[in-house]
């Protein structure tokens, strides 16, 4: 069944009353998934990792305690999950081992090669520019480090029927590989597991 836009819209971008509940359940229904992100990035001790719209902050803690003294950031656009994610992490954020910041696939408010790893999970169907984005996560990311896109692949025609089209725009994991080449990305691979793309590419 396709999921009303107005929930899309919040799903998208969380905001007001409403949103504070979305992120609760979107806590809930993206727990799986977020699990597999996690172990296949494979964060370890002492890295530096970045979570491009890191929504309620249970993800970004996960890599927290993989990375122990390294350091974990979040972004996302939201000033409810930012609200959300801060309010869940403030342990962390006080021990400085977690930042989130506002900021979006357009604009991550980072400096240059500062990360070992990037990931993003369920988000570039919102982006403007595809491209952008990618150029803004090579940018973050220093030589050697590895970016994972986690997303419903386009060809998934339960994604198709259950996603409006008019917030969602999905791309199959063929098209998502070849813009991550075109941004200078390389050895970019991707699988696909139960309706789900893993893109993995390295700068």
């Amino acid at each position: 069944m396709a999921k009303p836009e107005w929930i899309a819209r919040q799903s998208a971008h969380p905001s007001g009353l409403v949103g504070h509940v979305v992120a609760r359940v979107m806590a809930f229904d993206s727990a799986d998934v977020n699990r597999r992100a996690v172990a296949r990035l494979d964060p370890q001790p002492g890295e530096r990792i970045l979570e491009l719209g890191c929504g309620h902050g249970r993800t970004l803690r996960r890599v927290a305690d993989r990375v122990g003294q390294g350091f974990a950031a979040g972004v996302d656009p939201s000033q409810v999950m930012l609200a959300v994610a801060r309010g869940h992490l403030r342990r962390e954020i006080a021990a400085g081992r977690v930042r989130v910041d506002e900021g979006d696939a357009a604009r991550i408010p980072h400096a240059d090669a500062e990360f070992d790893k990037a990931f993003s999970v369920n988000t570039i169907y919102f982006w403007p520019h595809l491209d952008a984005g990618l150029l803004e996560l090579h940018r973050v990311l220093r030589p050697g480090g590895e970016l994972l896109l986690v997303f419903r692949d386009g060809r998934d025609s339960a994604a198709s029927a259950e996603l409006p089209a008019s917030v969602y725009t999905l791309r199959s994991a063929e098209e998502v590989e070849d813009a991550l080449e075109a941004a200078c990305f390389r050895v970019v691979t991707s699988e696909v597991d139960d309706g789900y793309a893993f893109a993995c590419a390295h700068r």
